[in-house]
């Protein structure tokens, strides 16, 4: 069983485009430097992140690099979060550190402040949750946040993660010491709706 993920990952015929009711899960591509830019530097979506915003649109072109190259080598699946009226990348969703061996994997995700309160933030970690479990077989998906991101935080919460512990000054950034609270999701525990394919 544990190599079915990287067997399951290794098989894809392209990268997985997953469809909402408002939102898609998209590829990345050198068109939306401008929209990763945009999202990546804003200081209220990286207050809570694990590194500094970005500063430059060069970045934000090394991000799409590295986000292509990621699926590339089946070691992640960095999917934008689009709007589906117009395509328009508002936000990122993605799943990495997979672990064949236990059938896990974690999950990050942003979106752009001007898209906040609106419900598309759970629309999309949905989707990938459900593509994660039913495509790829995994049996646990973890998140791990910021514990003052209240946001975050009830956004796992209603999803049916579990809060399982506190790291302490996990992270440093920009010198300043941040802790990590671990959510985890159990594949039993998950009861999606059908995603609809592109």
């Amino acid at each position: 069983m544990s190599s079915d993920i990287h067997a399951r990952l290794d098989g894809l015929p392209g990268f997985p485009v997953l469809a909402g009711r408002r939102v898609r899960l998209r590829d990345p591509c050198p068109g939306d430097a401008d929209a990763v830019f945009a999202l990546f530097s804003h200081p209220e979506v990286m207050r809570y992140w694990s590194s500094a915003p970005m500063r430059s649109r060069m970045q934000a072109e090394g991000r799409i690099g590295e986000m292509q190259d990621g699926f590339a080598r089946r070691e992640s699946i960095d999917w934008l979060v689009a709007a589906r009226d117009d395509d328009r990348a508002i936000g990122s969703c993605t799943l990495y550190r997979f672990d064949a061996r236990h059938r896990r994997a974690e999950i990050g995700y942003a979106l752009h402040p001007d898209q906040w309160r609106r419900g598309l933030a759970r629309e999309a970690v949905s989707l990938a949750l459900g593509w994660g479990f039913r495509s790829l077989g995994l049996h646990r998906i973890e998140a791990d946040v910021d514990p003052r991101n209240e946001a975050s935080r009830r956004l796992l919460l209603s999803l049916r993660f579990s809060s399982e512990g506190l790291l302490r000054q996990r992270f440093l950034i920009d010198g300043r010491a941040a802790d990590s609270e671990i959510f985890g999701l159990l594949h039993h525990e998950w009861s999606p709706g059908p995603p609809r394919r592109r």
